[in-house]
C-alpha cells in the first residue's frame, strides 16, 4: 500500500461517458531493473511506447492537462486525486494520481480500472487491472517469479491478478512493479504520516552471510540470492548478492541489496526514486547531521562515513570502512 499520502478532496472532479458495460560495476553491478528481473538492458524505451496501445498520441511523460482532457474522452468515469504530501519516489513536488474506470484502447481492448500517476505534472507511471493482456508488448517476453516482462518497454503483467505495469526508466530502477495502486482494488490512498529514517535491522555490517539470510528473507516479500564475480575493493575471492523486495524504508516499499564478501556483509545499496532525494536528504541530515561534499559518483557521505546518499542515481549506500575508504580514495 501506498503508506505516506494525503488525498484533497477539494481537488476531486469526475467525468462520466457512456461506454459499453462493462516499473558501475566497480562497486555493485550497474544494473538497473536488471538486478531485479535478471536481465541486461539496453536503454529505455527501445520500442514504441506501450501507452500507444492505450492512444496513439499517449506516452510516458506526457504533461498532466493533455492527459486529463484526453481520459476524460476515454473512461467510463474518472476522479482527480491531489496529493498535498507527495510520498510517491518519483513525485518530488507534486502528486496526481487519475482514477479511470472503464478505459477503451485504440486497439479495441478495454482496461476496467487504470490509475495513471503524475509526479511533478508529467505522467511517470501507469497501473490497471482487468484485461492487462492488452499491453502485452511485441517481442520476447521474460518470466520474473509472477510476471511476464518486457523490461526494454517498462511493461511487467502479473496474469494471476490481471494486472499491468507500464513504468518509465526511473520506475523500473525503483522497482515499482512490487507496488499495487490500492485504487485498484477500491481502496483509498493512505493518509500522509510524519516521514523518518531508521536503518534497516538486517544491514549489520561484518556479519555472515549464514546469520543474515533467514533474517533477511523472513523481512522481505521475496528475495532473489545468487553469486557474482567478486568485484570489491576488500581482496574478496568470494561475493553473494541477497536482493530484498519489500522493505518499508523512508515511507515507501523499497528494494535493497545485501553484498556479502567472503560470506560478511560489506555494504548495502537501498534504491529509491528520482522524487525522494531532497526528502531523503532531509531526514538523513536530521539522523546523522550534515553530509559532506560529493565524491564520485555522486555520493554524499553523512558523519561517520557509514552512509551516503547517491545522487547520480537514486540510492542510499551503507558500507563498510574497506569499501568506503575506496570511494574516498584512502
Amino acid at each position: 500500500m501506498h503508506p505516506q499520502a494525503r488525498p484533497r478532496a477539494s481537488k476531486v472532479l469526475k467525468h462520466t461517458n457512456p461506454g459499453p458495460d462493462t516499473m558501475t560495476k566497480t562497486i555493485r553491478q550497474n544494473l538497473l531493473a536488471a538486478a531485479a528481473l535478471g536481465l541486461t538492458l539496453s536503454g529505455m524505451p527501445a520500442l514504441a511506447d506501450p501507452l500507444a496501445a492505450i492512444d496513439p498520441a499517449l506516452a510516458m511523460g506526457a504533461q498532466g492537462p493533455a492527459l486529463e482532457t484526453l481520459l476524460e474522452q476515454s473512461c467510463d468515469g474518472l476522479e482527480r486525486i491531489d496529493v498535498d504530501t507527495p510520498r510517491f519516489p518519483l513525485a518530488a513536488d507534486s502528486e496526481t494520481h487519475l482514477i479511470c474506470d472503464g478505459l477503451d484502447l485504440a486497439s479495441g481492448a478495454r482496461l476496467d480500472r487504470a490509475v495513471f500517476i503524475l509526479g511533478d505534472g508529467v505522467l511517470v507511471q501507469v497501473n490497471a487491472t482487468g484485461g492487462a493482456e492488452a499491453l502485452a508488448q511485441p517481442g520476447e517476453a521474460q518470466q520474473f517469479r509472477d510476471f511476464t516482462a518486457w523490461p526494454d518497454a517498462g511493461v511487467l503483467i502479473d496474469t494471476a491478478s490481471d494486472t499491468v505495469w507500464v513504468l518509465n526508466p526511473d520506475g523500473v530502477h525503483t522497482n515499482l512493479f512490487m507496488w499495487r495502486h490500492p485504487a485498484l482494488d477500491g481502496a483509498a490512498l493512505a493518509e500522509a504520516q510524519t516521514l523518518s529514517f531508521a536503518l534497516p535491522a538486517e544491514i549489520r555490517l561484518g556479519e555472515t552471510l549464514q546469520v543474515l539470510a533467514p533474517e533477511i528473507e523472513a523481512a522481505c516479500a521475496f528475495t532473489r540470492t545468487f553469486e557474482d564475480e567478486p568485484g570489491l575493493p576488500t581482496g574478496n575471492t568470494t561475493q553473494t548478492q541477497i536482493d530484498c523486495f519489500g522493505y518499508e524504508v523512508a515511507g515507501f516499499s523499497r528494494k535493497i541489496e545485501f553484498v556479502f564478501a567472503d560470506g560478511r556483509l560489506a555494504l548495502a545499496w537501498i534504491l529509491t526514486g528520482v522524487g525522494d532525494e531532497a526528502r531523503l536528504r532531509e531526514l538523513l541530515t536530521a539522523q546523522y547531521g550534515e553530509a559532506a561534499a560529493a565524491v564520485p559518483p555522486g555520493l554524499e557521505f553523512f558523519p561517520g562515513e557509514r552512509i551516503a546518499l547517491r545522487t547520480d542515481k537514486p540510492e542510499i549506500l551503507v558500507a563498510s570502512d574497506a569499501v568506503v575508504s575506496a570511494f574516498l580514495g584512502r
